[in-house]
């Protein structure tokens, strides 16, 4: 496990010149090393904190590193342009950050086309590179095993009435059929570039070719490439690499093509050793976090009632509905309980709200949920979380009764001057728990 400590705050949004066009970067970290991070096809780097994995990434990697992050012409917060619309276009947008920053020869980071640019740059301006990192990247563009995912996602971009459409099932399948996480990553995409943008930049995508830049790529090179993925198959990724001299191809687990989607905990450890050359020491990955529990309550006798299958159908929509209300308040599903959740969030505020929300949604499929919360050090693992704060937001549950909010003392402290307001509801012995707990109910 891996230590993230307090997850960084957003920086502030600045600008460069390229020409006539404004491109949007943001710098963040401390670390001795410049990481240029450019990430994918479109991407918007504001909008993309919103992203409780993206925030980890980002965190972890500004440990060691400062970061600069950047959205490339005509995507996210940078100008939009129908005209040189290419790596080169995209590659001297790189640059101009890279001057903006006084980044003194940063390792290039990025994936798919955004890898290719960067691959590009690194082989115009070798004095000016260190190293590339490229995820999933290929020589040339439609030089892969699914077409018909590629021609889906193309016709998605002319069809407005789904657009980002087939996008999310290409980049991040296991996302895709989360209903919390697809929805996020889809809004996501939709501020990362308009249907016209997206449509420019496959195009540009899908008719690039660096076949003869490549060999004269210099810096040392390491390709990553989740083995389940479908957009840049292995063949196609192991060209892009054995073309480069000093380039090395490393598989990793997953099935996505954009980092967040990925292991944050592998992803940060694979590249922190290639930056510094040092593996780094494994740690306790210990964060301040507001934990929720919800339950439903009597639903035993609900399911018996129901029946198997309708009951079933109904505890799904719950659940799907649950999940989107802890995404759109900033928080993380960790697991479902049964007829129930787990999450996390970053703010005492966000978890309340989350569970008033989960509460109002299930009253209108006719459900009575319970939850509870506190605000504590927790230990996260890969998929799950652990300490005393998970087990005193359980217990606290355990006290709601249907369609109440409980909360411990701490998260009434941290929410005093908001607009939410609690009624005191005394202190209690806790099962297991040492001392009294001063609990709360919200109203």
């Amino acid at each position: 496990m891996r230590r993230y400590g307090r997850i960084v705050e957003r920086p502030e949004t600045h600008y460069v010149r390229n020409g006539e066009l404004a491109i949007a970067y943001q710098v963040h970290g401390s670390g001795p090393h410049d990481l240029l991070f450019s990430g994918s096809t479109a991407s918007n780097i504001a909008t993309i904190w919103e992203f409780p994995e993206a925030a980890r990434l980002f965190e972890r990697l500004g440990r060691f590193a400062r970061v600069i992050r950047y959205d490339r012409r005509d995507s996210g917060l940078s100008d939009p342009t129908e005209e040189d619309l290419t790596l080169e276009a995209h590659a001297g947008d790189a640059l101009a950050v890279i001057d903006a920053v006084d980044a003194q020869r940063p390792v290039l980071l990025g994936a798919l086309d955004g890898a290719r640019s960067l691959a590009l740059l690194a082989a115009t301006h070798p004095e000016r590179v260190s190293g590339l990192i490229a995820l999933s990247p290929i020589v040339r563009g439609g030089a892969v095993d699914a077409p018909e995912l590629i021609d889906a996602a193309a016709q998605s971009l002319g069809d407005l009435s789904d657009y980002p459409g087939g996008m999310v099932e290409l980049y991040a399948p296991q996302w895709a059929a989360d209903p919390a996480r697809r929805d996020r990553l889809a809004r996501y995409m939709q501020t990362s570039a308009t249907p016209g943008q997206g449509a420019r930049l496959l195009r540009m995508s899908l008719s690039s070719d660096i076949h003869d830049v490549l060999p004269l790529v210099q810096a040392p090179t390491l390709t990553l490439h989740p083995r389940e993925q479908k957009v840049a198959p292995a063949g196609p990724v192991r060209e892009f690499t054995d073309l480069i001299p000093n380039a090395r191809f490393h598989e990793i687990p997953g099935d996505a093509a954009i980092f967040i989607a990925l292991d944050i905990d592998l992803l940060g450890d694979v590249i922190e050793e290639f930056i510094t050359g040092t593996a780094p020491a494994p740690t306790t990955d210990r964060v301040l976090a507001t934990v929720l529990f919800t339950d439903l309550v009597d639903s035993t006798r609900r399911a018996a009632q129901s029946g198997d299958r309708a009951w079933s159908e109904l505890l799904k929509r719950h659940l799907d509905r649950a999940q989107a209300a802890v995404a759109a308040h900033g928080g993380e599903t960790i697991k479902t309980t049964g007829d129930g959740l787990l999450a996390i969030f970053t703010g005492p505020g966000q978890g309340v709200r989350s569970a008033a929300r989960i509460i109002a949604d299930a009253e209108e499929l006719g459900l009575d949920v319970r939850s509870g919360l506190h605000t504590g050090e927790v230990e996260r693992s890969p998929d799950d979380v652990s300490g005393l704060a998970v087990h005193l937001a359980a217990r606290i549950m355990g006290l709601a009764g249907a369609g109440e909010i409980l909360v411990s003392g701490t998260v009434h402290d941290l929410v005093i001057g908001s607009e939410l307001t609690f009624s005191e509801r005394g202190e209690h012995e806790l099962k297991g728990i040492p001392d009294r707990w001063s609990i709360w109910a919200a109203t």
